[in-house]
């Protein structure tokens, strides 16, 4: 459903655009899982010596490859924080090869006790302009060959090796699907939040269960509803309606009472602090609540965002003044702060905070006479 009131729309247009964007971002995390599986499977299905590999078309880089090496890997320059950059020989030609700093002793222990051992891993390029003129540098220097930036390409071949086992995960997790991975990580927590909200949007917490979202919007619609977009409630001409009634994340939906199903509300502001250490922590709501005919208590606004308008106290008199007019029946508690108590005060509400039972604030100094 999708709501034609503006008023109740607005409160959910920032999650909408959060759950369009995140749903682009999951979709290209999904895309890129499944194309990582394709292309890891597709690679495991097909090792290839290295020369195999690169004597293909396209792209050369995430080929499961092999190389059989007849002497100890050579060390070129640093790669990255963990591996180096290593020259490869089978006793023919040189390859390149990536190899993490624990894995070298083995390999180099294998090869002194054997004579040979097996390189796995796959392909990938040496894309930085400044390690590969390092990696030509070195080689060049190694193997007596004139080995530049361009022309190592073709001596010592199009991609380095990335030594790794090759199980399913070590390939997968290096393809696209990291790529996946990243986006999957960052947008899952916004796009759960986001289909909760579009969820509860629709949710209506009343006391039959006969009010639903479309009742709502259809009487938000009509001429002579009232907007208090302060306390985010509507007016209309059945009921009162508070719209993302918790105020944040955790709001359960919209409260809608029927006027004859109210028997008292109640307009203050609640200050919780957030940490018993510090005392600036702390979170301000101001919360309309009303009991209804079935004895519960329905919280249809905490808004901490609603001391920002100006016009807080004119629309919570014109709540008030609508309710009343309603239903005559109805009781207004108002706090000690407000200053004035309505008709319809409860004496037995506030009495701590010092009001009387004539509804005066004893501390205010009220003159008898």
């Amino acid at each position: 459903m999708f709501y034609k009131n503006k008023n109740i729309r607005s409160n959910y247009t920032v999650m909408l655009g959060v759950f369009i964007f995140a749903s682009i971002f999951m979709t290209i995390s999904v895309v890129a899982l499944i194309y990582g599986f394709i292309t890891t499977t597709k690679a495991l299905a097909n090792v290839q010596h290295i020369d195999t590999a690169l004597e293909a078309e396209g792209n050369l880089a995430q080929k499961a490859v092999y190389f059989d090496i007849t002497e100890a890997p050579i060390y070129l320059c640093k790669a990255y924080k963990k591996s180096n950059y290593y020259l490869l020989s089978d006793g023919n030609e040189y390859r390149l090869a990536e190899i993490k700093e624990k894995e070298y002793e083995k390999i180099k222990s294998e090869v002194e006790a054997s004579g040979t051992y097996r390189i796995e891993g796959v392909t990938i390029y040496i894309a930085d302009s400044k390690r590969r003129d390092k990696v030509a540098s070195e080689a060049s220097r190694i193997t007596g060959q004139k080995i530049g930036i361009i022309s190592m390409d073709d001596i010592l071949g199009g991609a380095c090796i990335e030594c790794k086992k090759l199980s399913f995960w070590s390939v997968y997790k290096g393809s696209m699907a990291l790529l996946g991975m990243i986006f999957g990580v960052i947008t899952l927590p916004f796009f759960w939040s986001s289909i909760t909200e579009w969820r509860t949007s629709r949710k209506v917490i009343s006391l039959g269960g006969d009010i639903t979202a479309r009742d709502i919007d259809r009487e938000a619609c009509e001429k002579g509803a009232v907007w208090l977009e302060s306390l985010r409630i509507y007016l209309t001409q059945n009921m009162v309606v508070g719209v993302r009634s918790e105020g944040g994340s955790d709001h359960e939906g919209q409260v809608a009472l029927k006027y004859s199903e109210v028997q008292s509300i109640h307009a203050f502001n609640k200050v919780e602090w957030a940490s018993e250490i510090d005392s600036s922590k702390k979170i301000e709501r101001y919360i309309v609540e009303a009991v209804a005919t079935d004895g519960q208590t329905y919280i249809l606004t905490a808004n901490k965002y609603a001391h920002y308008f100006d016009f807080l106290p004119s629309e919570r008199e014109e709540l008030f003044e609508r309710l009343l007019e309603m239903n005559p029946n109805v009781i207004i508690q108002r706090s000690a702060d407000e200053g004035k108590v309505d008709k319809g005060y409860d004496e037995d509400f506030d009495e701590e905070e010092g009001i009387d039972e004539e509804g005066i604030d004893e501390d205010e100094g009220f003159d008898e006479e």
